[in-house]
C-alpha cells in the first residue's frame, strides 16, 4: 500500500525543468504526467505557462505533447528583451522550439520544427531572428540514409505576419557556406551530392560564386565514381534541376556560364 501511495504522488507532481524572467514576466516550462485519455495516457509531457511578474497572473498556458529541454539547447531561453524560446523533444527525438513575443500586454508564439538537429536561435547584426533547420527524407525512394538538406529560417514580424520563413537572402549564405564545408568534410562528394547543392544553391545571393565549388565537385565526382566529365555534369544537372522542387533557389545558369 505505502509503494502504490508513493508511486500516486509520484505521477502527480510536476518535475520542474526551466524559467526564466523577462520583460515583465516569467516563462516556465515543465514536465508533467498526461492524464487525459489517449495515446500519451501515463506518459511524460510537457506544460508552458507564462505569468505576469505583477501580480502573479497567469496570462497564458499551454498543454504540450513536448519534453522539455533539447540537449544543446535549454529548456527555456531569453533571446533578448522581447523574446523567449522554449524547446522541447517526443521521446528524445524530434524537436521542436516554440519562440514566444513578448511586448506590453502582446504575446504571441511560433513553432518551428528542427526533427533531429536542435540548435539555438540567433540574434543577427540587423536584430532579427534566425534559426537553421535541417530536414532529411526529403526524396523518398531516391536517396537512402539520412541526408540532411539545410535551410535558413527568419522569424517575419510586422502587423499581419508573425512567422518564421525560409531565407535565402545574402545575410544567410554564410550559413549555408558552413555546412556546405562541413558536409564535405564528412563524406566523398558523391554520397552526398544532393545536399551540397543544396546548399550551393541556397548560397547563389552570398558573395561568394559558387562557380568554383561546382568546378570541383565536378572533379571529385569523376575521381570518386570513374564518370567522365559529362557523366558528372549530368548527374549535378540532374539534382540541381530537383531540388528547387523542395524549396530551394533556382540555379543562376547566367552567373556560372558553361559550369552546368
Amino acid at each position: 500500500m505505502k509503494l502504490i501511495l508513493t508511486l500516486a504522488l509520484l505521477q502527480g507532481m510536476t518535475a520542474y525543468a526551466g524559467e526564466v524572467h523577462s520583460n515583465g514576466y516569467t516563462v516556465r516550462f515543465d514536465e508533467r504526467i498526461e492524464e487525459a485519455s489517449g495515446d500519451l495516457h501515463g506518459e511524460t509531457v510537457g506544460r508552458v505557462s507564462i505569468v505576469r511578474t505583477s501580480d502573479q497572473a497567469l496570462v497564458w498556458q499551454e498543454n504540450t505533447p513536448l519534453r522539455p529541454d533539447c540537449g544543446v539547447v535549454a529548456a527555456v531561453t531569453a533571446i533578448n528583451d522581447r523574446f523567449v524560446a522554449v524547446c522541447g523533444h517526443l521521446g528524445g527525438r524530434h524537436y521542436t522550439q516554440k519562440i514566444i513575443f513578448m511586448q506590453g500586454n502582446a504575446l504571441s508564439m511560433v513553432s518551428v520544427d528542427q526533427y533531429d538537429s536542435p540548435s539555438p536561435v540567433r540574434v543577427e547584426r540587423n536584430g532579427s531572428l534566425t534559426i537553421d533547420v535541417q530536414r532529411r527524407d526529403r526524396f523518398p525512394g531516391e536517396l537512402t540514409g539520412p541526408h540532411y538538406f539545410p535551410t535558413v529560417y527568419r522569424l517575419h514580424h510586422d502587423d499581419a505576419t508573425f512567422g518564421f520563413v525560409p531565407s535565402f537572402d545574402g545575410d544567410a549564405a554564410e550559413r549555408y557556406w558552413q555546412h556546405y564545408r562541413a558536409t564535405r568534410q564528412l563524406a566523398p562528394a558523391a554520397a552526398v551530392l544532393p545536399e551540397l547543392l543544396a546548399s550551393l544553391l541556397a548560397a547563389q545571393a552570398g558573395k561568394q560564386s559558387i562557380c568554383a565549388e561546382l568546378d570541383t565537385l565536378a572533379a571529385d565526382l569523376q575521381r570518386g565514381r570513374q564518370d567522365d566529365a559529362q557523366g558528372a555534369r549530368t548527374l549535378m544537372r540532374t539534382w540541381l534541376h530537383k531540388l528547387p522542387a523542395i524549396g530551394y533557389p533556382a540555379f543562376d545558369t547566367q552567373a556560372c556560364p558553361g559550369r552546368i
